[in-house]
């Protein structure tokens, strides 16, 4: 499945050129991890090979999955969802780098610092 632009808007076709999702977005990432980023009016979210809102459209910003976890930012501040939508990595970061080897670097408050997939800090 390949996200096209027409008319302004971003949608989904198939291979065959059928269109399986239509085209409604501001902007269109490509499918990882079965989900693809969807922009909407400034806000983020993710959509399954259906269409349906899994994630809802309420980032301020988004990147695709990698290893189960989206990079996400809400009010300023970043954190990692995992695929159902669950903030795994709390939304409270002033910066987060991609997880590497199972850690992060994450900036808190002027701090930084490694985290594994679960939030903990790593010393």
């Amino acid at each position: 499945m390949a996200g096209v632009k027409q008319n302004g808007k971003w949608g989904f076709i198939e291979k065959t050129g059928k269109v399986a999702i239509s085209f409604q977005y501001d902007y269109a990432e490509r499918f990882s991890d079965g989900l693809a980023g969807v922009e909407q009016n400034d806000k983020n979210g993710f959509v399954d090979k259906t269409g349906k809102v899994i994630i809802p459209i309420q980032y301020d910003y988004a990147e695709k999955f990698l290893d189960g976890l989206a990079k996400v930012k809400q009010n300023g501040k970043y954190g990692f969802v995992d695929k159902a939508g669950k903030a795994v990595i709390p939304i409270q970061y002033n910066h987060v780098w991609d997880f590497v080897m199972d850690k992060a670097i994450v900036e808190l408050n002027g701090e930084i610092f490694y985290i594994d997939k679960t939030g903990k800090r790593i010393d």
